[in-house]
């Protein structure tokens, strides 16, 4: 139908390194393009993005422009490839160093395992927060993304919202988990991305036994229970 296959894959795509989870992105090789970033699951400063494109004729038409300023020649600076051909910007930083040097220290390899490493971690923390009888899993951990929330089982949805915030701003404030918090076919709930190479299983049970002791004390409490939305 001569659409073009684009692939959105900022976090997952380089799961396609990961020798025990690659299977999960069968097919990416398929795609007409595929975009990912570094300066994610390949640790590299912030912040570096990368766009795989197969058919390369077709990338270089899409960019390339020739204004009357900028001419091109057979010898000199102009003679060389123009990588402004292959992107919006004219003058750009040389993000791409950062990336190789990178591989060229730690190998693809390394980053693969890392990667499986913290997919993993996803596992074993969704295992802790469904061993929890006062944590709900709210969908099943694929990756590296776990969605749950703190729930005693006699709150309705709004008091769990403000409960399950309040929990997140505390775990940031304390230094604990940088979690952060989406919705889920209309429930609120906590998120943890796990991408750290520094993490171990220690601080997932911290990060468990922390989010149940803090919903537990702000129920005890009785804050923000019984308060009206906004309030």
């Amino acid at each position: 139908e001569n659409l073009w296959f684009h692939v959105d894959g900022c976090i997952g795509a380089l799961i396609a390194i990961a020798p025990e989870n690659r299977h999960r992105v069968a097919g990416l090789e398929l795609a007409d393009s595929v975009a990912l970033d570094p300066h994610k699951w390949l640790h590299a400063p912030f912040e570096v993005g990368c766009a795989l494109v197969r058919n390369a004729r077709a990338h270089l038409q899409t960019f390339t422009l020739t204004p009357e300023y900028l001419e091109r020649a057979q010898r000199g600076v102009a003679a060389a490839d123009w990588l402004y051909d292959y992107g919006m910007q004219t003058s750009r930083g040389f993000r791409a160093l950062k990336v190789w040097l990178s591989l060229q220290e730690h190998g693809v390899q390394k980053f693969g395992r890392l990667i499986d490493q913290n997919i993993s971690q996803a596992q074993y923390l969704a295992a802790l927060i469904e061993a929890a009888p006062q944590l709900e899993l709210l969908t099943p951990t694929s990756i590296n993304i776990v969605c749950f929330r703190y729930n005693p089982g006699h709150l309705d949805e709004a008091a769990l919202k403000r409960i399950n915030v309040e929990i997140m701003q505390q775990m940031q404030e304390s230094g604990i988990a940088a979690v952060s918090d989406t919705t889920l076919r209309g429930k609120h709930c906590l998120r943890a991305a796990i991408n750290n190479h520094r993490t171990q299983r220690a601080d997932l049970h911290l990060l468990v036994a922390e989010v149940v002791q803090s919903g537990e004390d702000i129920v005890s409490e009785s804050r923000l229970v019984a308060q009206p939305v906004g309030g």
